[in-house]
């Protein structure tokens, strides 16, 4: 059965109206058009075609402006044998909905220096020390929507990513508890493909430095 989002204004005006997908939860969809959704409930009717709908009805007033947010953070991309075996080093997030993995790194903190803050954020997280640490690219991502604060935000993501060699890598160990990291591992670059997917933006940077040209 088809299911259709329909979404009205308190004087009764339709003010959004879609068709939902698989999984998709109406409710986030509207948050993210800028819409605080209230549920009223749901029924089914009939379509021009014939064929019965899911219409799912909510009555929504618009969000107040999202809050500007611009977020610069540093990451590493290290690759070290780790007995014997061609790895990179990788993470997993607490906040993740997806389960996700992607490049260790975090947030710059004011007046911090960059290199400075891809040590520090890598060490917190996987516990290892780094050298030859050389910037490689810059990545960004633009996006309105809830965060995990609940704050309806405009976001602005920059990505400062570094090559760092690891001269001595050891079994890692998340140092920031209570952070938004959840483990750290060794991953053999073979195992790349079958690992839990990366973060689309780790994936497209990992493509340049792994295959080249």
């Amino acid at each position: 059965m088809r299911v259709r989002l329909e979404a009205h204004d308190e004087s009764g005006e339709l003010r959004h109206e879609a068709d939902v997908s698989h999984g998709e939860d109406p409710a986030r969809t509207l948050a993210i058009a800028g819409w605080e959704p209230r549920w009223r409930g749901a029924h089914v009717q009939t379509g021009a075609d014939g064929e019965p709908w899911m219409v799912l009805r909510y009555t929504v007033q618009a969000i107040q402006s999202p809050y500007p947010y611009q977020r610069v953070a540093a990451y590493a991309v290290v690759t070290e044998e780790v007995e014997g075996v061609p790895s990179l080093l990788l993470t997993s997030f607490t906040d993740s909905r997806s389960g996700h993995w992607g490049l260790p790194g975090g947030g710059v903190d004011e007046g911090e220096d960059p290199v400075e803050a891809v040590h520090r954020e890598v060490w917190e997280e996987t516990g290892q020390r780094l050298t030859d640490v050389r910037a490689h690219t810059v990545s960004t991502g633009h996006w309105a929507g809830e965060a995990p604060s609940g704050r309806f935000e405009d976001f602005h993501a920059v990505r400062l990513v570094y090559l760092a060699r690891c001269p001595h890598p050891r079994t890692p160990v998340v140092h920031d508890v209570g952070g938004s990291t959840d483990e750290a591992a060794w991953v053999p670059l073979e195992q790349l493909a079958s690992r839990t997917p990366l973060q689309l933006w780790g994936r497209e940077v990992l493509r340049e430095v792994l295959q080249p040209g």
